[in-house]
């Protein structure tokens, strides 16, 4: 059990492709800073379909994505966690890989 933590955009890195092909059934995402750009998107929505995903609600908010990703974290496994949060899950998982 894996926590996968992406911070870069899929438009700039290829970390969240990689992930997803490496992603075992039990892991999870966490997606903070610019990766959270990637729900955007409906390909990588697609691809995350199934997946347990965290989000940073204050790296969404940041980015005034709030509005913009409500029917995307609802329709998906997305959870919007605060830091608080982040640390207790890398407690919970075997490991936590950074992305």
């Amino acid at each position: 059990m894996n926590l996968h933590h992406i911070q870069t955009s899929e438009q700039n890195d290829n970390a969240l492709t990689l992930c997803l092909r490496y992603l075992g059934e039990q892991d999870a995402i966490i997606l903070c800073s610019d990766a959270i750009n990637a729900l955007l998107d409906p390909s990588w929505q697609q691809a995350l379909a199934g997946t347990k995903v965290f989000i940073l609600e204050q790296d969404m908010q940041s980015r005034g994505l709030a509005t913009h990703l409500a029917a995307v974290i609802s329709g998906l496994d997305i959870d919007v966690i605060d830091y608080a949060t982040f640390v207790s899950l890398s407690l919970q998982y075997a490991k936590v890989i950074t992305w």
